[in-house]
């Protein structure tokens, strides 16, 4: 398979991290800078970008670190402790 072959006609066919990848080396990114300037780790950073979705607080930090929108995971606050069980349909 020709490297060429590998490479998708549009950018609509990347996923929203293979566009943050593109993005953060354009911009000479790591995650590491990103972590430094959110107050997080190198790997919380990559943690939050690969997530399918990141707590609001961490939505904030990421969009002033001057990630674009569309490259971060949709924001939504889950309840920290223990889930309720589902009751079987009886």
């Amino acid at each position: 398979m020709k490297q060429r072959d590998l490479i998708p006609e549009l950018i609509d066919d990347l996923t929203r991290t293979e566009k943050l990848e593109l993005y953060m080396k354009r911009k000479r990114l790591s995650y590491a800078s990103i972590g430094k300037s959110i107050g997080a780790t190198r790997s919380t950073a990559f943690n939050l970008l690969h997530a399918p979705r990141v707590p609001t607080h961490r939505y904030k930090q990421l969009l002033q670190a001057g990630i674009p929108e569309p490259l971060i995971p949709p924001a939504r606050d889950i309840a920290p402790g223990p889930k309720p069980k589902k009751n079987p349909a009886s």
